[in-house]
């Protein structure tokens, strides 16, 4: 449902829009993707510290929990905090006019409003993105993806009624700012179905829990950070390197195959808690058995087989959904390669999450971040969007490649750090 919200979105978005409205809404998607992991890993840390919580207690409601997630939760909103007044400090200073390429005279002018906004409502929603962690941990895997799914509807209804009767600029601030209405509307129903008391946790409290997970979430903030830098880095800087227009061209055809991605972790998020839970446990032939077939029946199925399916039919897919035609076989042929490799690595990666071994990964990911900015750059204005797909596509391959043995070595091992 949250995949099919956004796609309605989109599609919205691009009838309605001018060309480099549309442009600039795609790169702020981008952007607030790539705001999730400002909350510096902790939130994945507390996933898998309350799975592992949850399965030391035998399921059974524990009031120690809430000390945990009021401790993140705290945190997050200092960070927030932090991160909106540099946001409203310092973004109205940028030239993005300049840097994206703006030749749309009102939106060039509003831009200084825009950035500011949209940033500060990013990192005012980090706290409000918690509550997935408590539910997951509790195997609440059906509810979690409910409340999910009515914060999308509730997001693609706001977005509807701001794009017909609003300007672009307060569209644009309304619809963020619902993110992080719904997500403290889905905060307080967490705390109450839980029956916590939104409560006053003690400073050496909060000191232990932090430092109790601030190792991992550290690791998971870097790899994290890096793998949404390479996922959105494309649409980011192909802005500046072929102009807004085109940029909303070439991720219209990118979230075709980010929607394959999309479906394929959605298979795979019910499995984060439980690899937890299992390893815990001490049962690793079953984290063993379901990687083996993730990998070996649903990833070919969904890559390989939606891949082409999606290469072959992609201009009658963007023609229905957003009203354009738009063929180029080549791009979208790499962009199904892309999206086949980083399936591959997902499979591993979310393995290796679940158990808390990240350091590999972030080191893997520090390596490749100079190639992740740099090869878009060049490649772009050699080949032009061909090229920043190329790229992409390039930068994928080490973890594709290493992430395999790392982790059968991981499970024979049974290493654990959660």
């Amino acid at each position: 449902m949250v995949t099919a919200a956004l796609f309605l979105t989109i599609s919205l978005a691009a009838r309605k829009m001018t060309s480099e409205e549309f442009g600039l809404w795609s790169i702020l998607l981008s952007i607030s993707f790539l705001s999730f992991t400002f909350d510096l890993g902790f939130r994945y840390g507390l996933s898998n510290r309350m799975a592992a919580l949850v399965a030391k207690s035998g399921g059974q409601p524990d009031p120690g929990h809430s000390g945990v997630f009021l401790s993140v939760f705290m945190l997050q909103v200092l960070i927030a905090a932090i991160g909106a007044a540099a946001c409203m400090l310092f973004l109205p200073i940028v030239p993005w006019a300049y840097i994206f390429n703006i030749r749309q005279a009102d939106l060039a002018s509003q831009m200084s409003f825009i950035m500011p906004v949209v940033g500060s409502l990013l990192f005012l929603n980090l706290p409000f993105t918690l509550w997935g962690a408590a539910f997951y941990a509790n195997q609440e895997v059906t509810l979690a993806s409910f409340l999910s799914g009515i914060q999308a509807v509730v997001l693609l209804g706001v977005f509807a009624a701001c794009i017909f009767f609003l300007p672009f600029t307060m569209a644009v601030a309304i619809y963020f700012a619902a993110f992080v209405l719904t997500g403290a509307a889905i905060t307080a129903f967490l705390f109450y179905r839980r029956a916590w008391a939104f409560r006053r946790v003690g400073l050496g409290e909060q000191i232990g829990h932090i430092a109790a997970i601030s190792r991992p979430s550290l690791g998971f903030f870097v790899l994290s950070f890096s793998s949404a830098l390479s996922g959105s880095i494309s649409a980011l800087l192909s802005g500046s390197i072929i102009g807004l227009k085109e940029a909303g061209d070439f991720t219209l055809l990118q979230k075709i195959f980010s929607l394959l991605m999309s479906l394929y972790l959605a298979f795979l998020a019910p499995l984060c808690p439980a690899y937890t839970r299992h390893a815990q446990l001490g049962d690793w032939e079953w984290v063993r058995g379901k990687l083996t077939a993730t990998v070996r029946k649903l990833w070919p199925l969904v890559f390989a087989g939606g891949g082409i399916l999606f290469v072959a039919v992609h201009p009658i897919l963007i023609k229905a959904w957003t009203g354009k035609w738009l063929a180029d076989y080549p791009l979208a042929a790499l962009f199904a390669a892309n999206a086949l490799i980083m399936g591959l690595s997902a499979a591993y990666s979310v393995t290796l999450n679940s158990l808390g071994l990240v350091r590999f990964q972030g080191v893997l990911c520090l390596i490749m971040v100079v190639p992740v900015v740099i090869l878009p750059l060049i490649l772009g204005r050699w080949m032009g969007v061909h090229g920043v797909a190329l790229a992409a596509l390039l930068c994928a391959l080490p973890a594709a490649i290493l992430l395999p043995r790392y982790t059968a070595k991981a499970i024979d091992n049974k290493l654990l750090h959660v």
